[in-house]
């Protein structure tokens, strides 16, 4: 949890943390609805591509400004970072591997994934002490395991994916809109400090 800076600053990991949220939404929304009717996924496709642009753009826009890191915290956060993301990858093509290539069951694969970034998200909301990564984590790991109860259950590969693919991708992009607001951002794309689920944000977040 962070409080609100008394410097005009951000936290740390907030902008970094909602691009990597958006570049996974896009991810999850391209490329899980291969199974869908072709209308409805290129549909899909589009507005999942249309609302990462939008997103990222006022990320960006609202990411300008110094950082507000803790004496002696930086490489310690970025160490961590790197741990849960090595560990992340490990455990993604790992799984994804032996659900392939071990067990024949590539139905299981996009729950995997989902219920990994999942718990990626949360291991980073202690990394980086932002609050807003611990529910969006729990609804990804909510959403795999979901998936993979209607892939074990014998469901259309398309069901799965829009439960664990689409659903987790618009948690993320949800979850980047609630920062968003939680910034104060105005259509001049300022910022006006506020707080949400305990993470104080300030102008120039």
């Amino acid at each position: 949890m962070v409080a609100a800076g008394a410097t005009g600053t951000r936290p740390v990991g907030t902008a970094i943390g909602s691009l990597i949220a958006i570049g996974f939404g896009l991810v999850f929304v391209v490329a899980t609805v291969g199974e869908l009717p072709a209308g409805v996924a290129l549909g899909i496709r589009i507005a999942g591509g249309v609302v990462a642009f939008v997103l990222a753009v006022a990320v960006l826009r609202v990411a300008r400004g110094p950082v507000d890191t803790p004496a002696g915290d930086s490489g310690l956060a970025v160490r961590r970072y790197w741990a849960v993301a090595g560990a992340e990858g490990l455990a993604l093509f790992g799984g994804i591997v032996v659900l392939n290539a071990v067990f024949d069951r590539p139905e299981f694969v996009v729950p995997w994934i989902a219920f990994v970034v999942g718990v990626h998200f949360v291991a980073l909301a202690k990394v980086w002490r932002l609050a807003l990564f611990v529910p969006l984590g729990a609804v990804l790991v909510v959403f795999g395991a979901a998936g993979a109860v209607l892939a074990a259950a014998g469901a259309d590969l398309g069901v799965v994916g829009l439960v664990s693919g689409v659903c987790s991708g618009t948690a993320l992009f949800g979850s980047v809109l609630a920062a968003l607001a939680a910034f104060g951002v105005t259509r001049q794309g300022c910022v006006r400090a506020t707080t949400w689920s305990g993470i104080g944000v300030s102008p120039g977040t």
